[in-house]
């Protein structure tokens, strides 16, 4: 029988995420939890908005640029994409109009972030290298080019009809072409891309993902101390591509969280920025750990792994 995270271990994360996590995490969960309401959870996401439309400031807590970046945007996104937000709505149609604006026709995709990361705490790989502006690695280039094109998808209907199709093209084109393994991080760009695709490639897609899956999950527990790609990351609800091929391993990670939750209740991230902003790295490592109690208790829910039911 597998096992559950007792109410009394909810009520601890809960607690954490409560007093300590960013006003971002907090009010999702209250909204996902709590049934609270949504206005909070779209407030709390226009602080970190720009003027472009784009999303920076420190969304996503290892670079706190300010100014805007395609991959903090597409950060913003998917959490904007969890509320139903019609296409008008500003923290879409802002999003959707920056990442058509950014997009290097030269390059052909998107870059991750422009050399102002460096005017801030950042963590290490995202030190700005001078090569970021030569032709984009193909190995590389669906992060998070291919998360960009599924927004696109997404929202559709205020973006123009060729665009769309010129860099859906590119994305599935690029897939077919990379040799296993994949990245992870690139892999988890095109499983975000293939839930919001209707046709426009899904099935090549879809069955170049589940190939690839084996050689990039960390399925072994005995690496999930370190730096690993999280099985839930992959198959966080029970509909997703990979769910089915990576149940086992979901279960024993499940189990493996429950383990491991640390004294004040939230779960910590499993990275750090070595020497570089020590007293940085310390805001972001609890902003980390805000957004990770936050992922890993939606997992428990979405296997039904809560005792509270």
């Amino acid at each position: 029988m597998s096992r559950l995270l007792t109410t009394d271990a909810f009520r601890q994360a809960s607690n954490f995420i409560k007093l300590l996590a960013r006003p971002l995490e907090r009010t999702l969960f209250e909204r996902e939890f709590e049934d609270g309401p949504r206005q909070p959870v779209e407030d709390a996401l226009a602080e970190f908005q720009n003027a472009d439309g784009g999303f920076g400031h420190g969304i996503e807590p290892d670079f706190w640029m300010a100014n805007s970046s395609p991959l903090a945007t597409t950060v913003a996104l998917q959490h904007i994409t969890g509320l139903s937000l019609p296409p008008e709505h500003p923290l879409v149609s802002g999003a959707i109009r920056y990442l058509i604006d950014s997009y290097d026709s030269e390059r052909v995709g998107w870059p991750k972030v422009s050399w102002e990361v460096e005017d801030a705490p950042h963590a290490p790989w995202w030190n700005y290298n001078p090569k970021l502006d030569r032709p984009f690695d193909q190995a590389d280039w669906g992060n998070p080019s291919a998360e960009i094109v599924g927004y696109l998808h997404q929202y559709r209907s205020i973006v123009p009809e060729p665009f769309l199709q010129e860099v859906t093209a590119l994305a599935v084109s690029n897939l077919a072409g990379l040799p296993d393994p994949l990245e992870s991080h690139v892999m988890l760009c095109y499983l975000r891309l293939q839930e919001r695709l209707i046709r426009d490639g899904k099935d090549e897609v879809s069955e170049k993902l589940l190939a690839a899956a084996p050689a990039v999950v960390t399925t072994d527990p005995a690496s999930w101390r370190s730096y690993h790609a999280a099985p839930t990351w992959f198959a966080s609800h029970p509909d997703a591509l990979l769910t089915a091929s990576l149940r086992p391993a979901v279960e024993a990670y499940l189990d493996h969280l429950i383990e491991t939750q640390a004294s004040d209740g939230s779960w910590r991230p499993f990275w750090n920025w070595g020497e570089q902003f020590p007293h940085a790295w310390e805001v972001a490592r609890r902003q980390w750990a805000g957004y990770l109690t936050l992922t890993n208790l939606r997992a428990f829910k979405a296997f039904d792994r809560l005792e509270i039911g």
